[in-house]
């Protein structure tokens, strides 16, 4: 099935533009706005009338009398004080008011907690509107309200109450009722302008309720049904939106040829000569997907996924050499210094002997040696500069710079990765991380690359033996561990605190540093390495571990990107339910890297059922993309690693986990329908809704 394609008439153009005028006028000019609401809404970021229709409902109560309601109801009554008072709890820090409400058809009692200033304002036959969950315990009703306020007595006996009362996001010195109020002299007004990007015969197909019917219903539901109805139309043209304009920006830069490369069977050859091992699978294949980027036109926007130990270096440094082969500099960005120094390290012991010039700017550098490196880098003579955050100052400049290797990507912010990428002609992009994301969220935190995936380890690499340690069988964990090193392994031990805390019952690297040396260990030599040390401090005790003249490493989790040492095949870490899952697992991959078998140690006693899931999920399996998937159920979307800074815009309807079936269906959709929707009508919805935000969503 397809569609014409929608050309733009001067009329449409002429509409659009009036809409969108409207829409994008300020709400203190369009709408009767009393003063006291103007600070509060900028609070809200409510500035301009599509800014009011777009923020929608956190959630829904139903009105409801005392008599009627029912255990676990999320409810909205209206009733009148009889009395309030502050009860004391076991708890120090934790104070209870209670007011006891009657609503005429019975008595409940309000629970408000540390809000003690309360029961001055709660005076008898005060009427409150309440929303929350109700609950009966003890012959009584309760409610913990989520969202209250003072309501005229005449709702009391009012039979006109909505049965499903709209409750939106608030700040100080704005309440429910004004922001019902304002939505509600806008949206009759404004809600048929918004401009609607879903092609009509799509909106049939789908049996969607129209957009503005949806928009009014969102704010002021007149029944669940179509209350639901309303919220999947706008949760689905969002997506739809989205996904049309990622293929918009990919059309757009479709035909730019200026970094698109030729790579021949001569060039293919001098590439990967550099690398002393046979590929695998994975990394082969990987490395056709890039090679076709680059020698397209338009850009690169890779997403390179792959668990600790996959081979991801030697696939961005081959990609670094196509572009460096054909002209080009490249920039390899990365979080911390030791990551970074990792990384020279690795490279030039690749490209020893070769023409291939390499640099690392750090942050710290004396003035000369900062100032000669960023000559040879503007003057084109340095071909892979390798950095921290100094790649990011407005002083370092490239001759032409081709390629973008950012690592770890999502411990950078959204505009720090915008900012490398302005150094150059839109230079391509290879996002690395090591923090599996779950295949279910790639879609949807990285809309806007494409993935590969690293999912084949080199040969011979055996799985890491992880094992809890509980502490009483802490003293049994020490000899085996004495067996390794003595055999020839080295070992970390991770704690997840620099100096000992009065505030944290856990334990620290520089006290136990010495316990090791001291207690445990006293015939083997023991080195410390924290974040609180020097660059050169940290690389000089890491220089002395790599060469086997430090046998254990006390550190804290400094070492959990960037630190490559074959040889240690042990790794303890001290407090392991204090880290996240995802962080366990980042850090496992330090041991695992060369040929003898592995082993990580889990020292603790967690005292929640979440860390105890944490620790049984590490245990059970090596499989980053698995523990990803596990970390995902533990902690949901919105504080996965990396969401906050992947760039991804703020929704106003939809939610990319809980509407995962809608997403996939408007991704599907646009690439059926959205080349014949114009270019103008895409551009001007995708600023009207997102703005800045979703001209960053692809670095």
């Amino acid at each position: 099935m397809g569609l014409s394609r929608q050309g733009v008439t001067p009329r449409d153009l002429r509409l659009t533009l009036a809409a969108m005028q409207e829409l994008l006028q300020p709400i203190s000019d369009a709408l009767a706005v009393s003063r006291r609401l103007l600070e509060p809404l900028a609070r809200l970021k409510l500035l301009r009338v599509i800014d009011l229709l777009n923020h929608f409902p956190r959630g829904y109560s139903q009105r409801a009398s005392v008599k009627d309601l029912k255990a676990g109801m999320h409810a909205s009554i209206v009733a009148r004080v009889i009395s309030a008072s502050n009860k004391a709890t076991k708890k120090r820090r934790l104070k209870l008011t209670e007011a006891l409400l009657d609503d005429g058809s019975g008595l409940i009692k309000a629970v408000f907690f540390n809000q003690p200033w309360l029961v001055s304002r709660l005076v008898p036959d005060t009427v409150l509107r309440l929303s929350g969950l109700v609950d009966y315990n003890y012959g009584e009703w309760s409610i913990k309200p989520a969202h209250w306020e003072f309501a005229d007595k005449s709702e009391l006996t009012s039979s006109q109450a909505a049965p499903l009362i709209a409750e939106y996001p608030l700040v100080e010195g704005i309440g429910n009722d004004d922001l019902t109020g304002l939505v509600a002299l806008a949206l009759p007004r404004f809600a048929p302008l918004v401009p609607d990007l879903l092609p009509d015969e799509l909106s049939r197909r789908l049996r969607l309720m129209p957009q503005a019917e949806a928009y009014a219903q969102a704010h002021a539901p007149a029944d669940s049904k179509r209350l639901q109805a309303a919220l999947l139309s706008l949760k689905y043209r969002e997506f739809f939106l989205l996904q049309v304009g990622l293929r918009l920006r990919r059309r757009s830069e479709a035909a730019d040829e200026t970094l698109m490369i030729s790579v021949d069977d001569d060039l293919r050859q001098r590439a990967r000569r550099y690398f002393p091992f046979e590929m695998t699978g994975a990394q082969k294949r990987v490395c056709r997907e890039i090679e076709t980027d680059l020698t397209h036109a338009g850009r690169m926007h890779r997403l390179l996924q792959g668990d600790v130990g996959s081979g991801k270096t030697a696939v961005a440094l081959y990609a670094s050499l196509l572009m460096v082969g054909s002209g080009f500099q490249c920039a390899w960005l990365a979080p911390t210094e030791v990551l970074a120094r990792q990384h020279l390290a690795s490279l030039t012991r690749y490209l020893a002997g070769t023409r291939v010039k390499i640099g690392l700017l750090l942050g710290g550098m004396p003035k000369a040696a900062r100032s000669g490196l960023l000559g040879e880098l503007e003057a084109g003579r340095l071909h892979i500069v390798i950095g921290t955050h100094a790649l990011l100052e407005d002083d370092v400049k490239f001759a032409r710079l081709g390629l973008c290797v950012i690592d770890e990507q999502h411990k950078f912010g959204v505009n720090q990765r915008a900012q490398i990428r302005r150094k150059g002609p839109r230079p391509h992009l290879l996002a690395m991380s090591a923090t599996p994301i779950p295949r279910t969220l790639s879609m949807t935190l990285y809309g806007g690359l494409d993935v590969s995936i690293l999912d084949e380890l080199p040969p011979g690499r055996m799985p890491v033996r992880t094992e809890w340690v509980h502490r009483s069988r802490e003293q049994a964990a020490y000899e085996k561990i004495r067996r390794e090193i003595a055999a020839g392994g080295r070992a970390y031990f991770i704690y997840p605190l620099v100096n000992e805390s009065e505030n944290v019952e856990a334990r620290s690297a520089i006290e136990f540093a010495e316990r090791l040396k001291n207690e445990h260990f006293p015939e083997f030599r023991v080195g410390l390495v924290h974040g609180q040390m020097s660059g050169e401090q940290k690389e000089e005790v890491m220089a002395r571990f790599r060469a086997g003249e430090i046998e254990i490493l006390a550190a804290t989790v400094v070492v959990e990107v960037g630190v490559d040492v074959p040889e240690a095949n042990v790794m303890v870490i001290e407090n392991a339910e204090r880290f996240g899952l995802a962080q366990l697992h980042q850090l496992r991959g330090r041991v695992g890297r060369g040929q003898r078998q592995s082993f990580l140690y889990l020292f603790g006693d967690p005292r929640t059922e979440d860390a105890i899931k944490r620790l049984n999920a590490l245990c059970a399996t090596n499989d980053g993309f698995k523990i990803a998937e596990e970390d995902l159920k533990m902690r949901g979307f919105g504080d996965f690693a990396g969401t906050r800074q992947s760039g991804v815009p703020k929704l106003h309807a939809g939610d990319f986990e809980k509407d995962l079936d809608a997403l996939i269906q408007a991704r599907k959709d646009a690439a059926l329908f959205g080349a014949a929707i114009s270019e103008e009508k895409t551009r001007d919805c995708l600023e009207l809704h997102f703005g800045r935000e979703f001209r960053l969503m692809d670095v």
